[in-house]
């Protein structure tokens, strides 16, 4: 996938196989499961991996952090990448890349738990080819984007605008202002100079707010969120009919 090529990604917070197989079955370009902010531990990653890949899908895997121990558990699992958030210096950034790579390149440990399902012997360079994403989320990432970005080994920075909301503007409720839209274009533009794909967390209602932005790589809205909102649609829709068609239907359910 070119960085300029755009990609529409599905969220996954649930930790259950089933959530995971029916958001990869509806065509998302990759689906990330999310450790940091979602349900998901250590012992499901394997099978919610197998989830996303019974849908010939794209996994990528929100590590809670850098550690480099977690990211090459993960890997091993059989991510095709991993995001990292919350990196706001250079220096963070290079860690990040180096838990995905192999020694001499990086610090990954080698294991490879279920590539070796596909052969005896699986091949360093190809499993240390690994896509690493890093988040930036706050002013001082935003002010660092354009070293980040030049890190080697990079496949993209993505946007975390809730938290860069709160950052900037003491509320994570903004993620759609134009103050907050604005402030992010050096990323943007970073992404681009590097040939790297810029990326950002949507939500419901603003991908063409995003695209028109800049961003190509993005992640259209999670399953909790998609979940939520349809239920309470369904439940304010049926309570609608019920009232139109039975006004007094709460005393005749007592």
């Amino acid at each position: 996938m070119r960085p300029d090529q755009v990609s529409l990604g599905g969220w996954c917070h649930l930790d259950a196989a089933f959530a995971v197989e029916l958001m990869a079955s509806v065509g998302f370009d990759w689906c990330c499961l999310d450790m940091q902010h979602g349900t998901i531990r250590t012992p499901e990653i394997v099978g919610l991996l197998q989830a996303v890949r019974a849908r010939a899908g794209t996994a990528l895997v929100r590590v809670p952090g850098g550690d480099p121990h977690l990211v090459g558990a993960v890997l091993d699992a059989g991510a095709d990448g991993i995001v990292v958030p919350q990196v706001s210096s250079v220096e963070q950034a290079r860690a990040a890349v180096a838990a995905c790579r192999y020694a001499p390149h990086g610090t990954r440990s080698w294991g490879p738990l279920t590539a070796k399902l596909a052969g005896p012997r699986p091949e360093p360079a190809e499993l240390g080819a690994a896509r690493c994403y890093v988040m930036v989320e706050d002013g001082a990432g935003v002010s660092n984007v354009a070293d980040i970005a030049a890190v080697p080994g990079l496949a993209g920075v993505i946007v975390g605008p809730a938290d860069l909301a709160l950052d900037l503007f003491g509320s994570p409720y903004l993620t759609s202002d134009p103050g907050t839209v604005e402030a992010v274009a050096p990323v943007v533009a970073a992404c681009r100079a590097n040939d790297i794909a810029a990326g950002v967390f949507c939500g419901t209602g603003n991908v063409g707010l995003w695209r028109s932005a800049g961003f190509s790589m993005l992640a259209v809205e999670s399953d909790s969120a998609l979940l939520l909102s349809a239920a309470r649609r369904a439940l304010a829709e049926a309570r609608a009919v019920l009232a139109d068609r039975l006004p007094d239907h709460r005393e005749h359910a007592r």
